[in-house]
This record gives C-alpha cells, structure tokens and sequence, in this order.
C-alpha cells in the first residue's frame, strides 16, 4: 500500500515465504491488500506496478535447465501474473568484475582510482523519461 500509484521494487524475490506470496496473489490480482489487527479488518488500495528481480536457484544460471520451472523455482500461479520476464546474465568478465568491485569499494573509501560510471547519470534520467513516455 506504501506503493500505491507507484512502483514497488522487490530484491530476492525468490526469497519470499509463502505467506508473502500469498499476499502478493491479492495484491496483484485485485489491487488491494486486507489487514487485520486488532480486531480491525481494513482493505487498502495497493494499486502499483511490481518490478522484482531474483537469483537462479544453484546461484549460477544453468543454460541446461528451463529459465523459469528449473532455473528460479517460483509457483506458475505467480509467475503468470507479471507481464514481462526478462532474463539478464552476467557473464563473469575479470576485467569488468574488477573495475566494479573497485567502484564499491571506493564508495565508502577513498581510493586513488576511483571509476566513473559507465553512464551518464542524466542520460539514464532521460532515457527512463522517455521509456516511461513511449513504451506501454
């Protein structure tokens, strides 16, 4: 309901209990989410857009094994509700891996080599701009 009108971020989705699951079935299904405590019973609006993000199930992507029955372990009840699903691999690359991990660190310490983004900050402000505006 923090998310209503809005868009709601979920990290390790794959990492949700079963009861969390079972709210976001109503959540997403009817735009709403009951509460009750208290011995107060109260249906709010959750009306939102859910971009979640998860891990494959050995940590490693396995080409091998479907993408979403064997690789991510999530009920077909819930998987069917969200419209899109992309998958996004990170390749391991030592290079880039490295000049990642330096960025972070330097983030909180300073460090002689600190590593500019590969990306403009208001580059990626427009082009979010401009994905909100012409994609539906």
């Amino acid at each position: 309901m923090l998310s209503d009108l809005e868009i709601c971020c979920i990290d390790e989705f794959d990492k949700l209990s079963d009861i969390t699951r079972a709210i976001l079935h109503e959540v997403i299904e009817q735009q709403t989410v009951s509460i009750a405590k208290a011995g107060i019973i109260a249906t709010l609006n959750a009306r939102r857009s859910i971009l979640a993000s998860t891990n494959p199930v050995e940590m490693r992507y396995n080409p091998l094994m479907s993408v979403l029955v064997d690789n991510i372990k999530l009920p077909p009840t819930l998987l069917s509700r969200f419209d899109l699903i992309y998958l996004i691999l990170d390749a391991p690359n030592v290079e880039n891996d490295c000049r990642l991990s330096q960025h972070l660190v330097g983030l909180y310490y300073e460090t002689p080599n600190v590593v500019q983004p590969p990306i403009d900050q208001s580059l990626l402000r427009n082009y979010i701009a401009h994905a909100r505006d012409s994609v539906q």
